[in-house]
């Protein structure tokens, strides 16, 4: 792939505008007690904040329960998906809502990199999976370096972190296989590239997918994931994938699991790993490691000139 002068410039201009903001941490409470939690959503208007605690369980709570520097981070919270939205535009991307047919009515938020408008040939896509099923703010948070790299987006809603239940993972399993083929069918994208990833959960679910869906799968993008630990290391997982593992030097909790993961998904001995750190803890990584993930994945060196 070449890369423009416009495209060079648009990576070094908003890689600096869009870092890493982590939505799970530790909240902190007016009565001072403290939470661990997950940001799902903010409603400014009403005041009302949705949290997941331990990747399940939903909590609502009003704005003035929180301290005044959470209050200051909820705000800046709504602020930075306001000046996502404006990148759409200035990128020079399309952003397109679509919502599936069937059984499994599924929204798809599709970021078309403004290569898209001048190629005749289809890019490559990722589709992506939020573990708190924030698909449109998902999507966005991986437009910039989607727009460099030339990669379709493909974040799908109601996917979620369930627990582990098997009767809500086996809907999600029919879900997938129903929402699959419509992405292929209404979404421009090379079909012999098409990718799967998501940051913590959402990387379980690519993984899982990978191994349940037969198909020529490109590769993951797991960002602070992991297969699941070692009950689903019998999964059938393919080969002939490229697989990033994508990860703040921080996240402990998913940087365990890399040595004995990279084993398992290797005995198909066709995939190649790479581990890709960057600064910070369970978070989306910021869009310069996200560009040389999607660079990685794409067998593309990072910038090449015209």
């Amino acid at each position: 792939m070449k890369y423009t002068p416009l495209r060079i410039l648009l990576f070094f201009v908003f890689c600096s505008v869009s870092s890493a903001n982590s939505d799970v941490r530790d909240w902190e409470l007016v009565d001072g007690s403290t939470l661990r939690a997950e940001l799902i959503d903010f409603d400014k208007d009403s005041g009302d904040v949705l949290l997941k605690v331990n990747d399940v369980d939903d909590l609502r709570l009003t704005v003035d329960r929180f301290s005044a520097i959470d209050q200051a981070w909820l705000k800046e919270w709504v602020e930075f998906e306001a000046e996502l939205t404006e990148q759409v535009q200035e990128l020079g991307g399309t952003f397109d809502h679509l919502i599936t047919n069937g059984d499994y009515p599924t929204e798809l938020f599709v970021y078309y990199p403004s290569e898209s408008k001048q190629s005749a040939e289809p890019l490559p896509a990722m589709i992506l999976f939020n573990a708190g099923g924030k698909a449109a703010r998902y999507c966005l948070r991986h437009i910039e370096a989607a727009e460099v790299s030339g990669m379709v987006i493909v974040a799908c809603g109601t996917f979620r972190n369930t627990g582990g239940d098997d009767k809500l993972e086996a809907e999600m399993l029919a879900r997938f296989k129903e929402v699959f083929p419509q992405i292929l069918q209404r979404v421009k994208l090379d079909p012999k590239r098409v990718f799967m990833g998501g940051v913590s959960g959402g990387a379980w679910r690519a993984y899982h997918f990978a191994a349940f869906v037969d198909y020529p799968w490109a590769g993951i993008y797991a960002n602070g994931g992991w297969l699941g630990g070692r009950k689903y290391y019998a999964l059938n997982y393919p080969g002939d994938m490229r697989i990033a593992m994508v990860n703040g030097n921080q996240d402990n909790a998913a940087n365990q699991w890399i040595e004995m993961d990279s084993k398992r998904l290797m005995q198909q001995a066709t995939n190649k790993i790479r581990v890709i750190a960057f600064e910070g803890g369970h978070q989306v990584p910021p869009t310069a490691t996200q560009l040389k993930t999607f660079n990685w994945l794409l067998d593309q060196e990072a910038v090449k000139s015209e």
